[in-house]
């Protein structure tokens, strides 16, 4: 911590850190009791929005016109999956961010002891929004960032969405991985060298996904 750092400055990133150790010990006893016994799901994906913002030309998860699921359906989804012991549910799409009642998921979710994560692309992310991500109970977010420079295939680029990423660095208390697809159309892959090494700069990981062409 620096030592000229306001105080209460210095306040709010220990208290960061803090939360952020307490998730980890969470996650921890979650992945440790779902090892111990293979007689329930450990991870599952949910899809609250069909709908995107982008249109990625590699992606078929996503249309332009569906509704929210409503949030009661959303539950009792989720209860189910609770019921079975599952361990880790992510949060998919389409673009999650959509969803008018997200948090109330977020919150679900830990209620019924599973860990939580998003699939995002980023765009609509805010200080504020991630607060609220925060609040609710968001243990890990993985952004798709597959190019440097936006082209025909792919919007989710390094220079459109890198304030996003310094927004997150500054506000999140969970666990931030940057993805990047390969393959799909994707021009450049060596793209994913410099969006990897980005993440690392701002504490997040960093992953790659394959696509065949064709």
């Amino acid at each position: 911590m620096r030592k000229d750092m306001p105080a209460s400055s210095a306040q709010s990133v220990s208290a960061r850190r803090f939360r952020a150790a307490a998730r980890k010990v969470r996650e921890l006893a979650i992945v440790g009791r779902s090892l111990a016994s293979t007689r329930h799901p450990v991870m599952a994906q949910i899809v609250p929005m069909r709908r995107c913002n982008l249109s990625c030309t590699y992606c078929n998860e996503y249309d332009e016109v569906s509704k929210p699921v409503p949030l009661d359906e959303m539950f009792r989804r989720i209860d189910h999956l609770g019921r079975l012991g599952t361990s880790i549910i992510t949060i998919s799409g389409g673009e999650p961010l959509l969803h008018p009642e997200l948090d109330d998921i977020i919150r679900r979710i830990r209620a019924n002891g599973a860990l939580t994560g998003m699939i995002t692309n980023g765009y609509l992310l805010i200080p504020e929004r991630i607060q609220r991500l925060n609040r609710a109970g968001l243990d890990h977010m993985q952004i798709s960032i597959d190019n440097v420079q936006p082209d025909e295939v792919s919007k989710k680029s390094l220079r459109v969405l890198d304030r996003k990423l310094q927004m997150l660095a500054e506000h999140a208390d969970f666990h931030v991985n940057i993805n990047s697809v390969v393959g799909g159309g994707i021009k450049n892959p060596n793209d994913a060298l410099v969006i990897g090494r980005r993440a690392l700069e701002l504490g997040f990981t960093s992953t790659i996904g394959i696509i065949h062409d064709g």
